[in-house]
Formats: C-alpha cells, structure tokens, sequence
C-alpha cells in the first residue's frame, strides 16, 4: 500500500471514529483501562479510602500506537482514608484525547465504609465534578470538504456531572457497582448556532476479583471488569495475574471481541510501584498500528514511619 493511500485510510477511519459521535449524538465515551485492577477509583468512588494509607496514581495509555488522531488517555488519581470518621476522600484528573476531540475532566470522591460482619466492608461512594470538551474540526483532512459539519469548530463546553458507586471488599475479595456519570448532558454548540456536539451516554460498571494462595510464595488474583452502556454492546474484561513473592505481579487481559493484554507489575519498594500493559486488537486496526501501551506508577504516602507496609493487592 503506497503513502498516499495508506494516509488517506486512516483519515477514513478516524472519520468513522469520530463523525458517529455527532451524527449519532453521543459525545466521547469514557476511557478503559487494562490495569484497572489497580486503580478501581477510576470507575468507583466507593473505593475512596478503602485503603489504609494515602496513595496516588498515575495511568498513561496511548491506544493504537503509529495511527494518527488515535485515542489516548492519563488519569492521576488522589486516596486517602480518614479513618476517625469511617470516611474516605479521592480526586481524579483525567485528560482524554480521540483525533480532534480533547476532554479534560476533574472530579472529587467520598466514600463512607460501613463495617459488616468480622471483615467485610461496604462503601457508599458519591463524586461530583465537570468535564471540558473541546472539538477542533477545521484541522481534519477529508475526501470530502463540504460537510458543514465540519466547516467550524465547536466552543468549549464546560459540563456538571456527578456519578454514584457501592464497593462490597475484605483482604480476599472485593465487589462494585457504579455510575460515575448520572447526567445525560446534551453538548450544544450555543456560541455558534444550534449544532448539537452529542450527549454523554450513561456508563454502568461492574466490577469484582479474588485472591487465592496457591503456595507460599504464590497467589492467584483474577478480576472482571464489565461495562454496560445503551444501545452498545456489553464490554468485559476477564484478568488473571499471578504475584510472585509480593513483589512481581505477570498477567493477561482479554476484552472479549476486542482484545488480548498482556500485564506486568512490579513493587519496587515498599511505597513505590510501576506497571506495564500491552494490548493487542482482534480486529483489521491491527495491520495499520503498533498496539496499545499502558504505563502505571503509583506511590503510597508512609507518613508514620513506624507502622509497617503491608502488601497492596486491591
């Protein structure tokens, strides 16, 4: 396939990519992460201060690496426990980008963790935030340069929202149920004229994993992660990772009829924690891109320097 031709394939494609969110009126969807094992905070807010220390993380993915105007994602998260009052606190910052659309979102969790049983908890998580949206479509290169569509850009749309979560966890298992989205908003183009941008569809997550010691040395954790939104098809990801010593975590990922990952984890220190993952798409977006790659660093806060660090595993 000559330059021009390949060029003008992946204009195609990220057209398709992008025109159905505003031809269809849904506006950009939420990211998904692979390693969201780690993280559910991303998804929950229930899971606010379900730890016993302040912990931060950082989550990059650049999805379909080598195609131009593909989607890519960071989300740096904030957790802490406040444990006199059976509460949490978290706050999330999420920058998403898919070809000419960039979302800038802030949000802040709190979760009250209620104790059931000798050592069960269930957590009610409330987040309230807003989202920043910015559309630049006068830049696309098109076959086709006449739809109006696509002859002016739209302003920046500066939306409320507030999600909702249940997060049932022991040391050995854990369970949740979110909406971090309530509001359907409608995305209008008011500065300009009456464009409707879309509307941000409902997003249903699920979410649950394990851990089995296999020997000493040894422990199995799978998790399934599942999200519903109307009118698309339900999305599941089954993981499994084996942790080696407390220390390496190795794994594998499978979105069904999307993907297959691959995941490495490694507890550098008692604080300090890095990740990897590597996607690999089942469909023909495969022959025109490098793969996804998904990079994790997380730090937990030791403020008192004699309690001793405890392995994390959710």
């Amino acid at each position: 396939m000559n330059r021009s031709r390949f060029n003008s394939l992946k204009y195609v494609v990220l057209f398709l990519l992008v025109f159905p969110c505003f031809k269809q009126g849904k506006a950009q969807q939420d990211p998904m992460y692979t390693q969201y094992m780690h993280n559910p905070l991303t998804v929950n807010p229930a899971y606010a201060g379900s730890t016993d220390m302040m912990s931060a993380m950082f989550l990059a993915r650049e999805q379909w690496v080598g195609f131009d105007g593909a989607p890519k994602s960071r989300t740096l998260t904030l957790s802490a426990p406040i444990t006199r009052y059976d509460i949490g606190a978290g706050f999330a910052f999420i920058n998403d980008e898919l070809g000419p659309v960039k979302q800038n979102s802030f949000y802040t969790d709190f979760a009250y963790h209620l104790t059931l049983g000798e050592k069960g908890k269930l957590s009610f998580g409330l987040k309230g935030g807003f989202d920043m949206i910015q559309i630049d479509l006068m830049n696309l290169t098109l076959d086709q340069q006449n739809d109006g569509t696509f002859a002016q850009n739209f302003e920046e749309q500066f939306i409320l929202n507030f999600g909702l979560g249940l997060y049932y966890y022991t040391d050995r298992f854990y369970l949740g149920v979110s909406i971090p989205r309530m509001l359907k908003n409608n995305y209008d183009n008011d500065g300009i004229n009456t464009t409707s941008l879309g509307y941000k569809e409902r997003h249903y997550f699920v979410t649950t994993g394990a851990l089995f010691d296999l020997n000493d040395y040894i422990k199995l954790k799978p998790s399934i992660l599942s999200k519903i939104v109307w009118n698309a098809p339900v999305s599941i990801d089954l993981s499994v990772n084996f942790i080696l010593y407390d220390q390496l975590w190795l794994g594998t990922s499978y979105r069904i009829d999307d993907s297959m990952s691959f995941l490495i984890h490694y507890q550098l220190s008692d604080q300090l924690r890095v990740g990897y993952a590597f996607d690999l798409t089942e469909s023909e977006m495969r022959r025109y891109n490098n793969g996804t790659h998904e990079i994790m660093v997380a730090f937990d806060f030791q403020f008192n320097k004699k309690k001793i660090m405890t392995p994390r595993y959710f």
